[in-house]
């Protein structure tokens, strides 16, 4: 097995802290974007909210459906709506990530459609109210009450021409009729319900959930983009081989990645390699260019020269 060098070593842990902090910042950016979601349900809903709360019923329901898999709630919760919704539904409304529904149902078959909402994911909240509005009131009286106010109509519109302080008196009655038609109906469907129903994906509810997200996506963005350096490397690598094959200098397939050295460090290498390894110390001879002699060879002649005892 060949041995990695340093110098690949160390770019091997350059890439990791980058992968590994890479992944930590995306980690980090999706459960806080998950988290955020929860604060933003206020702002989804404000339409549908008015819509429930300005609608005439007597008897009016509130649920909040939450559920790990959006897409699939919201294609079951269209036929529960098709099937329960005794008129065309007030709001039917269905995004990518959440869904809305406004219908009047029968009010003895609540029962029956809470045990079908609770199929589709964990109610988080389920409020049942009377209009306090209607309760007291009785249908036969604010059917007199309508009738008289279409006779002040018709009558002040028999006078002819209206302007002025009349036409303004007019457009109030008109708007008063239409409250009270509205009012009028729904006390003759005093045995429906106002159904609400929201439907959102699973959200984190505690600190646990949120460290639970957080390791997650920390361990998709390292596996992503591990693989993603993988596949770079070796797409890299396959540039550099076309690129040798027409004669580029400098790029081969064999030494890419790898350290180059060049003049004396090439041959500093290769005769380390000759050698076997890096501790074995070669023996040089030094040539002095003005001549002086080695001092090895002066010693040795020194010594020659001397008469033996």
């Amino acid at each position: 097995m060949a041995k990695i060098s340093s110098i690949t070593r160390r770019r091997i842990r350059g890439i990791a802290i980058i992968i590994i902090f890479l992944s930590l910042g995306w980690a980090i950016f999706s459960a806080m974007k998950q988290k955020d979601s929860e604060a933003n349900l206020k702002e989804i809903f404000k339409k549908s909210n008015k819509t429930f709360e300005e609608t005439h019923a007597v008897k009016k329901a509130k649920i909040r459906i939450s559920t790990p898999n959006i897409a699939n709630a919201l294609q079951n919760m269209d036929t529960i709506v098709n099937y329960y919704a005794l008129d065309t539904p007030l709001l039917k409304s269905r995004e990518s990530s959440y869904g809305e529904f406004i219908v009047k149902v029968d009010s003895r078959k609540m029962p029956e459609i809470t045990q079908k909402l609770s199929s589709l994911g964990n109610i988080e909240q389920q409020i049942e109210v009377a209009d306090t509005s209607l309760v007291n009131k009785s249908l036969a009286t604010e059917e007199e009450i309508l009738n008289s106010k279409r006779k002040e109509l018709a009558d002040l519109e028999a006078e002819g021409n209206i302007f002025g302080s009349l036409a303004d008196y007019k457009n109030k009655l008109i708007n008063e009729i239409r409250a009270q038609e509205n009012r009028v109906k729904a006390l003759r469907q005093s045995d429906t319900t106002l159904l609400y129903v929201q439907l959102i994906p699973s959200v984190v509810s505690n600190q646990f959930s949120w460290v639970k997200i957080f390791i997650l996506n920390f361990i998709k963005a390292l596996a992503v983009l591990v693989v993603g350096v993988v596949v770079l490397y070796y797409v890299i690598r396959l540039i550099a081989y076309i690129l040798s094959l027409f004669g580029v200098k400098g790029f081969t397939a064999s030494t890419l990645g790898s350290s180059y050295r060049y003049g004396y460090g090439d041959y500093y290498s290769r005769s380390y390699s000759r050698d076997g390894h890096k501790d074995h110390k070669r023996k040089v001879k030094r040539i002095y260019k003005d001549g002086r002699p080695n001092n090895l060879t002066n010693n040795k002649e020194e010594i020659k020269d001397e008469p033996k005892s």
